[in-house]
């Protein structure tokens, strides 16, 4: 028995009905991809809101919710982005776990946050908080957002029962969270959701630019290194474009390192400034510097940095960094050449002398015509500075970038940000904000 052949109704009316819920679906789809739920809030319910740059604060919330979820039912995780006046006013409990990027602002996922404490009133008399703090006690304005949010808190009436501020990861500052939370009754698990760090051995490592000295013939750095990494198990990593590799040391702390090539490949390869301190080598840098390739085994795994996905769009790309920045972005790079992108690279180094192994392949693709420009700044052979080349350039790059243009930036902060007042002043407040705002420009700084 062979069954009918589907046929389609001749019918104007049948046809009318069909398009009309199409339409209706496509709405109600828009609508809430556009306005994902978040749920209706009960009253007497847990909180865990995270604010994180590179993914450190958002690892210890989900950890943190985990915890809390042993022992309740009722427990939320959210984004700052994403939490509301209302979703916090209905919270009987709040765990605050935010870090602060730069010179105390709030990270990128926590604008309408920080925004939010700016000018809102929330009725938190009720509501027991505690808040972790991540910064970087190198920054003048050591962990700023979480103590405007414990502030805020404090002022909408709220108990604080918990306040950690966590100088770079410091195992120490960690353990006296764990010990708050231990103290109300949430016990440490074994099980995490966070990927955990495995064995890796390094393949290689080349020095690609010499020493550096401040103005007082301080040594600051012992050079620059190229280095690859390959996973002791041999499985081939996996990454998307902006990660980080999170390096281990055996005293506990941790480093990310920008990984600086194209997912797909057998190995991770970064660029480290060997950084120097009154002689002695940054524990992160010292490590993977002094590694005997072939024989030397480091513990770590890659991090996730959503924030630092290639640039959204097809418009050309303008890329901007210094030193190993590089690692940052040449994996954008090489992505927005293989999609045929206009490219155009200002780069920064200290002197041309002894980066041949660094500045070589930024030049073999510009002359190869990868790249369709390409603008070196000497910063100790004559003072100029990308942001200089940015100030100088200013007609070509508003030509270049147009409407749709992009830009990519990576590299230590005080470049960064005198980048961004350089690229406002050429393009606009507007011009920037929107770029923001669309994915059309990504940063990248430390």
């Amino acid at each position: 028995m062979t069954e009918a052949p589907l046929r389609m109704s001749d019918d104007p009316a049948h046809w009318a009905i069909a398009a009309g819920l199409v339409a209706l679906w496509l709405l109600l789809s828009w609508r809430w991809l556009r306005n994902p739920a978040t749920g209706p809030v009960a009253a007497g319910q847990c909180l865990v809101v995270y604010a994180s740059q590179t993914g450190h604060a958002e690892d210890l919330a989900r950890e943190t919710h985990h915890r809390l979820r042993a022992a309740l039912e009722d427990v939320h995780l959210f984004t700052a982005d994403r939490v509301t006046a209302p979703i916090l006013a209905a919270a009987e409990r709040i765990y605050f776990i935010v870090s602060t990027t730069g010179e105390g602002d709030a990270p990128d996922n926590a604008r309408h946050l920080d925004a939010m404490i700016t000018r809102d009133s929330v009725d938190l008399s009720d509501t027991q908080v505690s808040v972790l703090a991540l910064g970087d006690r190198r920054y003048t304005q050591f962990c700023a957002f979480g103590n405007r949010v414990r502030a805020w808190a404090e002022r909408m009436g709220a108990r604080i029962s918990g306040f950690v501020t966590v100088d770079d990861l410091a195992p120490a500052d960690l353990a006296e969270w764990n010990r708050i939370l231990s103290r109300e009754g949430f016990a440490a698990h074994a099980e995490t959701p966070v990927a955990s760090a495995s064995s890796w051995h390094v393949a290689s490592c080349k020095q690609v630019a010499p020493a550096a000295f401040d103005a007082s013939s301080m040594q600051t750095s012992d050079g620059l290194y190229r280095l690859s990494l390959v996973p002791e198990g041999g499985a081939p990593p996996d990454w998307e474009i902006g990660d980080l590799f999170e390096l281990r040391t055996p005293d506990g702390h941790i480093r990310d390192y920008s990984i600086a090539n194209r997912p797909g490949a057998g190995e991770v390869q970064l660029f480290v400034r060997r950084v120097m301190d009154n002689g002695i080598p940054g524990r992160g840098s010292g490590l993977l510097t002094e590694a005997e390739p072939g024989r030397t085994h480091v513990t770590g795994r890659i991090r996730e940095h959503r924030l630092f996905r290639p640039a959204t769009g097809h418009g050309p790309i303008l890329a901007i960094g210094a030193g190993s920045g590089w690692a940052g972005l040449r994996p954008h790079l090489a992505h927005a050449m293989a999609e045929s992108r206009p490219c155009w690279l200002v780069f920064g180094e200290r002197t041309p002398a002894g980066t041949d192994a660094l500045l070589a392949e930024m030049q073999e693709w510009h002359q190869d015509g990868g790249l369709q420009r390409l603008e070196l700044a000497f910063s100790r052979q004559d003072g100029r500075r990308v942001q200089d080349i940015i100030a100088d350039k200013a007609k070509d790059i508003a030509a270049f970038l147009g409407n749709e243009g992009c830009i990519v930036l990576c590299g230590r902060l005080a470049m960064g940000e005198a980048c961004l007042a350089a690229l406002r002043d050429v393009l606009g407040a507007e011009w920037m904000d929107q770029a923001k705002a669309t994915g059309r420009l990504r940063c990248d700084f430390y």
